[in-house]
């Protein structure tokens, strides 16, 4: 073959090897070398299943005796056929065939792709990175957002939570004529209960109360823990003022049992005052108002009761 054209694959920025049709190595150019650390003197002469022998597989063998008989060309993958070539660099291989009077040749090239597949894999562990990252910046923002909106101890809505949704509700009463009502919740004696067993235990009361109000109450209802002992309930769309009382006979029927020790139950009893738009006020701090002074009638008449408001 001619001298000229070897000078020139020599130069070339990938590995050349060129056989004849019995794969007796004629030319291993330069590049070759330094993907394999075999030197052209000791590769050229010699079968080329013998100088790379990770070749010298069955679907290889195959391929090359196709581009051989029949001209057919194939491509290697690195990331699929990894070691062909080189135990140390990534070396995509494609093989073709070509015939010079009558003679039969096979040009294998071996392209170095190992400093792509560096940056790929550089790519992938920085995108792995990011999305870790956007995972962690999200589960602070929801953290966040549930310091900002959710009582921490209850994990019920907090004041700015109830009123932002509460303003909706109310708007949305006031746009359809619907009516909607308010409880008032508050804890009989919880100042005695904490003295008595410490604000551990009032924690654990506090909390106690939480479950019992979501579990007596609607899926759409709103719970609020509106400060220390007292609660909100929202009660959108209700049909008819009496309806408020579902919920509160499910609160007094629930069990109000709480065991502090092995040896000790505290028995919590509620105070509930209700107030409903539109006949008791047109916001919702004149609902929170009404309802207010209507648990207190509940308080004054010895508490663990639910007293309507009633204008007087």
């Amino acid at each position: 073959m001619d001298r000229t054209l070897f000078d020139i694959l020599n130069h070339v920025n990938e590995g050349i090897i060129i056989t004849d049709d019995q794969l007796n190595i004629i030319f291993w150019n330069t590049q070759m070398e330094f993907l394999t650390n075999i030197k052209q003197e000791e590769a050229i002469g010699f079968n080329l299943y013998v100088k790379l022998p990770n070749i010298n597989k069955n679907y290889f063998r195959e391929s090359i005796n196709s581009v051989i008989e029949k001209d057919y060309k194939y491509f290697f993958s690195s990331s699929i056929h990894e070691g062909l070539i080189s135990d140390t660099r990534e070396v995509n291989v494609r093989v073709n065939g070509f015939e010079i009077d009558n003679s039969k040749y096979v040009i294998i090239e071996c392209i170095d792709v190992t400093n792509q597949i560096l940056r790929i894999n550089q790519l992938k562990k920085y995108s792995n990175e990011l999305y870790l990252l956007n995972k962690q910046l999200r589960e602070k923002e929801k953290e966040i957002e549930k310091l900002a909106y959710y009582d921490h101890l209850t994990g019920l809505a907090n004041r700015t939570l109830f009123y932002n949704m509460a303003d909706k509700f109310l708007e949305e009463a006031k746009r359809n004529g619907s009516k909607l009502g308010l409880m008032f919740i508050d804890i009989d004696h919880f100042k005695r209960i904490n003295d008595m067993y410490g604000h551990k235990v009032g924690d654990q009361v506090l909390v106690e109360v939480a479950n019992l109000l979501g579990k007596s109450t609607r899926k759409y209802d709103i719970i609020s823990r509106h400060g220390g002992d007292e609660f909100l309930i929202l009660l959108p769309n209700i049909k008819h003022y009496s309806n408020y009382r579902i919920v509160a006979s499910r609160i007094s029927n629930a069990n109000r049992k709480i065991i502090v020790s092995e040896n000790v139950e505290v028995h919590i009893s509620l105070s509930i005052g209700v107030s409903f738009y539109p006949k008791d006020g047109n916001t919702i701090n004149e609902l929170i108002s009404k309802a207010d002074k209507a648990m207190y009638c509940a308080k004054n008449r010895g508490g663990n009761g639910c007293i309507q408001y009633l204008a007087r």
